[in-house]
This record gives C-alpha cells, sequence and structure tokens, in this order.
C-alpha cells in the first residue's frame, strides 16, 4: 500500500519534532592520530556464548516458521476488536498514522519476539516493553545522541531493533547503519532482526524492498532498500562505506576491536544531522565507549547516558532483596516490596547491594568471579589490572567516598563544592595549570586537613603499652575543572582560597604555564603560596623578581645559601609525588569526593622508567597532578616537623634556616615585578604558615 501524501506530510512533521539541533562540535572526538592502551577481553564472546546465541535464533526461526505469523489484535478508533487483516482503508490509515507518532504502541502491537522462558522450547511472543525498555525508547525519540550502558542478556540490542524498524517504515528517506565487530554480526543478528520485525507486519503497514533504480542499487544480504527512500545496511567496524547514515546503531561499542578508528572516520558522516545509538556492555576502559559515557554522565558532551540496571527486570529481579554490610556482624537486609525502579536505583546508589536467586546463579556460573559480575552483570568499568591505584581502593572511592557537591559555582558551574570553609580549619589548594585551550584543562583541588588521634598498642621492654599517635587526614572539599586561561585561573584561586581561610597554595611550574599563576597571584598579594628551591633554570629566571633567600644545612652540617622560588617544580620528583598520592589513598588518608578526579585514577596507569605512571592516551590527569603534589607537599615538605615528639626550638630553626625571615622580598630591581616587603605577621612566615602544625604556638 503506498501512503498518501497527507501521511508523508504528518511523518515529515512528526521527524521534525523529535530531531534536535546539537552542536556538533561538542560530540565526543577522537583523534585519529592517537594510540590506545586498550585491553581487550573477549570472554564475553567465547565460542560457547556464540554457539548458545546461534543454537537460540536457530530454534526461533524453526519455532516462527512452524507457527506461522501471528496476527495481531486492534482495537479500533471506535472501540471494536479485529484483526489486522480485519480493518477497512480507513481503520488501516488511522493505524498507520497511530504507528507513526508512537512507537511504543507500534512495537507491542505489532511487533513479535522469540521468548526461551514459554513452553517447554519457547515461544514466539507479542513485544512487551519494560518499563525501561520504553524509557530508553523515548530517549531514542528525544535525543540525538544516546549511549545505554547495559547488563548481558539485557534485550536492549533487540529493542533498538524494534525501534530501528519503526524508523525505517515511518520515517520516510532514511538512511540506517548497523555496526558491529564483525559484519557477520551485524548482518546476520542485528539486521536480520530488523528485517524480520519489518517482514511479519501487515502487508498493508509495512513499506516494499526492492531496488533504487535512480542509483542503480538492488537488495543484497548486508543492504536493504525500501520504497519509501529508506534504506538499511550492516557493516563491520571497517568503515561506513557508500553510506551517510542518518541513524548509526553501534552494538556493543566497548568490544569493539579498533573502535577508536572507526568513531573518528565515522563522525563526519553524522555531520549533516544524522544521529548515533551507543549500546554496550563495559570492557574496561576502552577510548570510546568508556569515555564516552563517562563524557555524558558529566554534561562534557551530546549525548544522553543511559544506565540500565538488572534489578529493574522483572525476569531477573523476582525475590529481589537490599545487602548492606554483607558478610558483616552490621549487615542490614531489605526485602524489595515492588518497587519502583528510582526508588532502587537511589538504593543503590546509597550503597545497597541487590541479590536475587537469578544474580546468586550468575555468580555461582561465574565461578565466584565477581569482577567477571562486576563487568558483565552490575555495569562497571573496571581497569585493565595495571591501574597505578589499586581496583579495590578506587571501588571504595566510588560507593563511599564520591559524592554530588552541594553547589556549583563559577561561570561555567565547573568549580564544585563539597564543604563550606569552617572557621578555624586548615586549608591547602593545588593547583595545575593547562594554557587554557587545546586538550588539557586547568584545576584546583582544596584540601581540607584534619588532625586526629588514633591509639595503638606497642611493645617497649617486653611490655604492652597504649600511645596515642596525633595523625593527619586530608578530605577533598572543593574542585575546579575547566579550560580557562592561567591569568584567569589565578583570580580563581585568589577568590577561593581566600574563602577558604587563606588556603596555603602550591602552584604547579612545570611546563611554563603555572608561571603565569604564581606571578598574577602575588600581584593580587596573595602571600601564602608554597615556595621551594627549584633548579630548573628557566623557571627560576622566569621568577627572579620573586625569589626569597635562605639557609640550607648540607648533611656534613655546613650551611648554604639557597634562591627560593614560588611555586612546585616536578622535574626528578615526579615519582615521590606520585608515590605519596599512592600510599595516602592506599592507607585512606585521604577522602576524595570528586567523580572527575575519580574517573581520571581509573585511567592512571603504571608505566615503566621513572614516570611510575601516566595517564592512558586520550584521557587525562590535570586533576590528579594538582591533587598530587598538595599531598607531596603536606607530607613530605611538612609532615617531617610533625612526627616528632613535641615541638621545640630546634624544629623551629630548622625551618627558619630554609624559610629564613630576614630575607623575604629580597629582589633584584627587575621591572614590573612587585616587592614583596618583609612582615614579620605575613603568611609567609613560617611560624604563620606552619602554625597548625604547632599547635598554636605563639610567634617568636
Amino acid at each position: 500500500m503506498y501512503y498518501g501524501a497527507f501521511f508523508y506530510l504528518y511523518i515529515l512533521y512528526l521527524y521534525k519534532k523529535t530531531n534536535m539541533s546539537v552542536d556538533f562540535d561538542d560530540i565526543n572526538e577522537i583523534n585519529d592520530d592517537e594510540t590506545f592502551e586498550t585491553v581487550f577481553d573477549r570472554t564475553q564472546f567465547d565460542e560457547k556464548r556464540l554457539k548458545e546465541k546461534e543454537d537460540a535464533r536457530k530454534l526461533a526461526y524453526e519455532i516462527r516458521k512452524k507457527s506461522g505469523k501471528q496476527e495481531p489484535i486492534i482495537v479500533t478508533k471506535n472501540g471494536i476488536i479485529k484483526r489486522a487483516s480485519e480493518l477497512t482503508y480507513t481503520e488501516q490509515e488511522f493505524e498507520i498514522i497511530r504507528c507513526a507518532s508512537d512507537p511504543i504502541y507500534f512495537i507491542e502491537t505489532y511487533l513479535t519476539i522469540f521468548d526461551q522462558t514459554q513452553g517447554e522450547s519457547g515461544m514466539i511472543v507479542p513485544f512487551k516493553l519494560f518499563p525501561m525498555q520504553k524509557k530508553l525508547i523515548e530517549c531514542y525519540l528525544n535525543e540525538r545522541f544516546v549511549i545505554a550502558n547495559k547488563y548481558r542478556q539485557a534485550g536492549i540490542s533487540t529493542t533498538t531493533c524494534a525501534y530501528i524498524a519503526w524508523y525505517i517504515m515511518f520515517q520516510p528517506n532514511r538512511q540506517v547503519a548497523i555496526v558491529a565487530d564483525k559484519l557477520e554480526t551485524a548482518r546476520d543478528e542485528l539486521m536480520f532482526d530488523v528485517v524480520e520485525f519489518i517482514d511479519n507486519c501487515p502487508e498493508w503497514l509495512r513499506p516494499k524492498t526492492g531496488r533504487d533504480t535512480e542509483k542503480g542499487l538492488k537488495d543484497t544480504q548486508k543492504l536493504k532498500l525500501y520504497d519509501n527512500g529508506s534504506r538499511l545496511g550492516a557493516f563491520s567496524s571497517k568503515g561506513l562505506r557508500g553510506m551517510t547514515p542518518t541513524l548509526l546503531f553501534w552494538d556493543e561499542t566497548a568490544w569493539t576491536e579498533k573502535g577508536d578508528k572507526f568513531w573518528t572516520s565515522a563522525l563526519p558522516t553524522l555531520q549533516t544531522g544524522g544521529r548515533a545509538i551507543m549500546v554496550s556492555t563495559p570492557s574496561g576502559l576502552d577510548p570510546v565507549f568508556y569515555k564516552t559515557f563517562m563524557g555524558a554522565r558529566a554534561g562534557e558532551n551530546n549525548f544522553k547516558a543511559v544506565e540500565l540496571w538488572w534489578f529493574n527486570d522483572p525476569r531477573y529481579n523476582k525475590n529481589l532483596t537490599w545487602v548492606k554490610n554483607k558478610g558483616r556482624e552490621n549487615e542490614i537486609r531489605l526485602i524489595d516490596e515492588n518497587w519502583d525502579e528510582e526508588k532502587r536505583i537511589k538504593l543503590h546508589d546509597e550503597g545497597w547491594k541487590a541479590t536475587s536467586p537469578w544474580f546468586e546463579l550468575q555468580v555461582r556460573n561465574a565461578n565466584g568471579d565477581m569482577r567477571k559480575i562486576a563487568q558483565e552483570i552490575l555495569c562497571s568499568f573496571l581497569g585493565s589490572g595495571d591501574n597505578f591505584i589499586d581496583e579495590k581502593y578506587l571501588k571504595r572511592i566510588e560507593e563511599n567516598e564520591v559524592k554530588i557537591p552541594i553547589r556549583q559555582e563559577f561561570t561555567d558551574l565547573n568549580f564544585w563544592i563539597w564543604e563550606d570553609p569552617i572557621v578555624g580549619e586548615d586549608y591547602i589548594m593545588g593547583v595545575d595549570v593547562s594554557p587554557g585551550h587545546g586538550e588539557d584543562y586547568s584545576t584546583i583541588n582544596i584540601l581540607k586537613i584534619i588532625e586526629y588521634i588514633e591509639i595503638k598498642n606497642i611493645i617497649k621492654n617486653n611490655i604492652e603499652k597504649k600511645v596515642k599517635l596525633k595523625k593527619y587526614k586530608t578530605e577533598q572539599v572543593a574542585e575546579y575543572y575547566g579550560k580557562v586561561t592561567p591569568q584567569l585561573l589565578a583570580e580563581i584561586a585568589l577568590q577561593y582560597g581566600k574563602r577558604y581561610n587563606n588556603a596555603y597554595c602550591v602552584v604547579d611550574i612545570t611546563g611554563g604555564f603555572g608561571i603565569q599563576t604564581v606571578e598574577k597571584l602575588l600581584e593580587f598579594g596573595y602571600d601564602n603560596i608554597h615556595y621551594a628551591e627549584i633548579s630548573h633554570k628557566p623557571s627560576r629566571d622566569m621568577l627572579h623578581g620573586y625569589v626569597k633567600r635562605g639557609q640550607k644545612t648540607m648533611p656534613d652540617g655546613t650551611t648554604i645559601t639557597v634562591d627560593l622560588v614560588p611555586g612546585f617544580f616536578i622535574g626528578n620528583n615526579r615519582a615521590s609525588v606520585l608515590l605519596e598520592m599512592q600510599r595516602a589513598i592506599h592507607l585512606e588518608e585521604v577522602v576524595i569526593h570528586s567523580i572527575r578526579l575519580l574517573n581520571e585514577l581509573k585511567t592512571f596507569i603504571t608505566v615503566p622508567g621513572n614516570r611510575v605512571a601516566d595517564h592512558k592516551r586520550s584521557f587525562h590527569d590535570d586533576s590528579i597532578m594538582g591533587f598530587a603534589i598538595s599531598l607531596y607537599t603536606l607530607n613530605y615538605t611538612m609532615n617531617r616537623f610533625k612526627q616528632n615528639k613535641g615541638f621545640t626550638e630546634k624544629m623551629l630553626n630548622a625551618i627558619l634556616s630554609v624559610n629564613d625571615i630576614n630575607d623575604i622580598g629580597m629582589k633584584q630591581n627587575t621591572p614590573n615585578k612587585p616587592i614583596i616587603p618583609p612582615n614579620p605577621n605575613s603568611e609567609l612566615n613560617p611560624y604563620i604558615t606552619y602554625s597548625w602544625l604547632f599547635n598554636g604556638l605563639k610567634n617568636k
């Protein structure tokens, strides 16, 4: 049946209504010249599972062949129940319009699927969508770019194929590309499902297949042509040869070999308004699915992130129970009383673990391999095993420490605050500076310094004693993460540094960009800045006008005069800086609230040589470095003074030998460099700067 002119006009109206304008430049693009270190574990697609999948498909085909087409039952607009074949021409036209405007109605009324749980060997049944599948369909309608993180056997690929069937049938002149790691998967499984959905619809509803006489094309195994001008093609990750898709469906994105190269080549084909759907279970921290999904969740690209949870699947959540502190004395269990999806997700976010007979069976089938369960069932992005921070600590941070900020500030809303400043508390502020353009970000991490007493049992002279140890812990209270110039970053650091009780500021001047930030801070009069002995001559020369003089005691007891430069230069200290961060995280001496920082830690891997660790290609470590130098400064530059019993005059003199207050402000006459006058009450006075270390010891 050929559609009437009024119908095509209506369809075009619907399409324009659902297609939103999106800035293509905001898509998460991958540079073609980048190389990725991706761990490609193919256990999910082992031969056994593929065979089971193939056998199920063959069985479904045989059952469908024997049972024949199931004729849809329609309730007409007059409330009369009819078979699809009994509808009048007018009723058919009404159904066409109804299906075109409501894909969920179309899927549930006209499509059927093979259900292995029905009967002895399975049955062909109407496609009834679960609530989460309906929400996914609505996302496809309303969003140009959708990325869905799913558990295994979620039925999401099939749901997407059903949506594509609707899209082809009721959106004229569309081009749909189905992509999988292998052409056979895209053609024989996914494309086959779409074609089957269409072919099993009533003849008066579906478009006909054939050839495109104008372009000289005809139906092939991997290309279907329809008389409404729409085309359906199957492709591997080698590329989209011969098609500029209006809709790209990329199944199991994370498991696609060399997926980054495919995405780079596919992006230009979407520039004219094309849509994209990525659906996958996680496969480590891959450079496309993981990066795009995390970016979408953080609002950093134009993808809509959808998280699908097994505990909202009615097939798997029978006798669902929620557990907290499993296996411990304080274990708590809640019986799920058919709670709604939102409540279940809230429980999950609060640290409750869902379990059911089905879930326990999956654990047994995986031989207790919880890493496999985490990836395939719990939708977790797991590191490759070479993470600089061990996975168990990353998991602890994600489950117990990461939280939503209480407020987002600054013009770009990228200054996240978890705790407002508290009077009397001490703060340290680590600043990592980028040029303000390109791939790198400028970051500020503000940490609160927490002092506490730990009681330990020690044995001395065969006598067990309890001793009190003064310990220090840091907690992330604020973080900036954005692309701003070094000068503007200085203004941000000034504003929030003052707010957080004149926080002790450590600026990374490695690479030179931080020098501009330091200069600006000093011009603003912010003098609570970390000074260090820096041997890097270009940095020393650029900050020559701000040099302080001090004395340093050598191992042989002699003293030498040293120049102290504002800022922190990693240089040969990189290994020490990163190892200190690793130690602090492993020993729970620091609390991390930022999901942005956590995501960087997940892709921060061990590397050979003196770099110790580095970010994966296409990922970042900007927040990590500012965070790490703060911990290093706190626990090494200062820590040696707080470990001894008591606070003696000798320690004070040791500090003064390096930070000679009498030499503060000494400088060469350098133009355009402000003089910092000596000031015994200045925060540069070590008695002031480090007063929190000395329990309020009075100024000398």
